[in-house]
């Protein structure tokens, strides 16, 4: 095992909470970009469901970034089971998105 600190791999993005920000924004604007152009809306809750999943996301980014550290490990436990509720969301969303120039 290599001596703690003495490899370092990576953009060194810890380092500057700018370059985080506009790092992992284009990442995640890339995605919601491509996800837009290969899909369409079937109805409003194509739309609205979408649209609020990325709110959602952004809000959790944010908090994550400015709010304080959780008080304890039990929070971190509840909510890393609670991201089981994304997959959910997700298939509820698509079940309301058709692939772009699909006929159904």
């Amino acid at each position: 095992m290599p001596a703690s600190g003495s490899i370092k791999v990576g953009m060194g993005l810890w380092s500057s909470l700018a370059a985080t920000l506009v790092v992992e924004g284009l990442i995640f604007s890339a995605g919601v970009y491509l996800y837009l152009r290969a899909t369409r809306t079937r109805d409003k809750t194509g739309i609205y469901a979408f649209w609020g999943l990325i709110a959602f996301l952004v809000i959790i980014y944010v908090n994550n970034l400015f709010g304080p550290p959780p008080p304890s490990v039990e929070p971190i436990g509840y909510v890393g089971l609670a991201q089981w509720l994304f997959i959910a969301w997700g298939y509820w969303i698509d079940r309301h998105r058709d692939i772009a120039g699909s006929t159904s």
